[in-house]
């Protein structure tokens, strides 16, 4: 499937790498493909759309708080009752499931719309288009219409 992605795409997901192993995670998740997006200069599809819906790497690290903050007070825990140590960086993260199946869910974006290769724009749809899970979560915390965005990307060129 790799061989199908474009530089941008390819530099996504080493991007993502980067950003679990700067947050301490063992794995690569979907978040961490949608912090390595909005690094993405602004001419790419996906780094344009993620600017234009006003999200840049900082405004997506503090939604991801926010909503990682909310969850836990679902259950009954506050981050206030805990004295956290920093993110130590993670060795190598493997990728997570939830990851793996965004990335194929570009794939098959990028087959029903007959797109040679697979840009970031296909990885954005994907995890635009996640039903449940700490993305979607995010995008609203952030005050994102995930279905308006979607539509707008979907319209472009995908790269």
């Amino acid at each position: 499937m790799f061989e199908r992605f474009t530089r941008e795409a390819r530099l996504v997901v080493v991007v993502a790498e980067a950003e679990a192993r700067a947050l301490g995670s063992p794995a690569i998740e979907p978040e961490h493909l949608l912090l390595a997006l909005t690094r993405l200069d602004q001419t790419t599809p996906a780094g344009e759309a993620l600017a234009e819906a006003g999200l840049d790497h900082d405004a997506m690290l503090e939604a991801l708080d926010a909503e990682r903050e909310r969850s836990l007070m679902a259950v009954g825990i506050s981050i206030g009752d805990f004295d956290l140590p920093p993110a130590r960086p993670s060795a190598k993260p493997r990728m997570a499931a939830g990851a793996k199946s965004a990335l194929e869910h570009a794939l098959r974006i990028s087959l029903v719309r007959a797109d040679k290769r697979i840009g970031s724009g296909h990885i954005l749809l994907a995890l635009l288009r996640a039903e449940a899970g700490t993305v979607p979560r995010a995008l609203k915390a952030a005050g994102v219409d995930a279905g308006e965005l979607n539509d707008r990307v979907a319209a472009g060129k995908l790269g």
